[in-house]
């Protein structure tokens, strides 16, 4: 997701840069955008599993006590 917004962005300051910009923008957005998609995607799957049963159990406890 955060890849295509950074392509679009290098899309944009390459159309306004010009020259040699127009390729090497574009592709340095995407490039960074996939970095930051993959750490994010690397924190949300490897969550601890446990925590979030946990979390859900005292969720149940406190909804059964109302």
């Amino acid at each position: 997701m955060v890849c295509c917004v950074g392509l679009i962005g290098g899309l944009y300051i390459g159309q306004q840069l010009g020259g040699p910009w127009t390729f090497i923008a574009p592709a340095t957005g995407f490039g960074v955008g996939l970095l930051v998609d993959r750490k994010l995607m690397h924190k949300m799957h490897h969550q601890s599993p446990e925590k979030h049963e946990e979390e859900q159990m005292s969720n149940d406890i406190q909804a059964n006590q109302k």
